[in-house]
């Protein structure tokens, strides 16, 4: 039989959501997110059991098991586990819902915020600079400013749904995630000819004076920057070449590339 004890307002979500900030200041490596993840919800605990100092400290200790998941996804799983804490359910049942949770949500929080509005703001804002906007940087802090504190909202969230939030996870989180990336996917393919340039230069002409880079633009525009994406992400995903060799080797050619002026 569970035993409700419903101390806790919204300020003190807010509250947590704003500390969940902080989460990741403090890794263990044995507990990954563990500690800073405690951290944000002990005001909650302690409103919760008020002087019964045993039974917080129990409510830490059953959250101090490894967890390593996307910290946006991470406040949501704090609202989760203060909710069912302060609804007065078992605490090996709390431990097993996290447990569950955090790598599904890590794919989610990391399909939503790292593949598909950490590339979409960054190439959108990269592009505003590269024209001499000072919106460009503005815009981007603006995004991650307004990304940072929406912990809050994830916060409320997980409070508010309760145990109710597994069955809407476990419905939902494959599809949000593919939608996610098929979003990142389409903006970011659509905005390369806007921050990678690859062209010959007019100079580089075939025989009979015909321009090696109007061939290419009469087959399709901008076709030479997407072969060159295509050619990284075919070394990267298919040959497993390092990145940093791919880094390198494209400094390489562009430096031989401009000497024999080629490009």
């Amino acid at each position: 039989m569970t035993v409700s004890r419903n101390k806790l307002d919204r300020k003190d979500i807010d509250k947590m959501g704003l500390l969940s900030i902080l989460e990741q200041s403090c890794f263990s490596f044995e507990r990954m997110q563990a500690p800073g993840f405690v951290y944000g919800m002990i005001p909650g605990f302690k409103k919760i059991y008020g002087d019964n100092t045993e039974e917080i400290a129990k409510a830490m200790s059953n959250n101090m098991d490894f967890i390593n998941t996307e910290p946006h996804m991470a406040t949501f799983l704090q609202g989760l586990v203060l909710s069912l804490e302060e609804a007065g359910q078992e605490r090996e049942l709390i431990k097993n819902i996290k447990t569950g949770l955090f790598g599904p949500l890590a794919g989610l929080g990391d399909a939503i915020f790292w593949f598909t509005l950490l590339p979409i703001s960054a190439a959108i804002c990269c592009s505003l600079s590269s024209q001499g906007s000072v919106f460009g940087p503005i815009l981007y802090i603006i995004i991650w400013g307004i990304s940072c504190f929406s912990r809050i909202w994830f916060a409320r969230f997980g409070y508010k749904l309760g145990v109710g939030a597994i069955e809407i996870i476990s419905a939902n989180a494959a599809a949000i995630s593919k939608a996610a990336g098929i979003l990142g996917v389409m903006v970011v393919g659509g905005l390369i000819p806007s921050y990678i340039s690859f062209a010959f230069s007019e100079s580089f002409v075939a025989a009979g004076g015909v321009s090696v880079q109007g061939v290419f633009d009469g087959i399709l525009p901008n076709i030479l920057p997407l072969g060159f994406v295509f050619l990284l992400y075919w070394a990267f995903r298919k040959k497993g070449v390092n990145t940093l060799l791919l880094i390198v080797l494209v400094i390489v050619f562009s430096i031989i590339a401009s000497y024999l002026g080629i490009m």
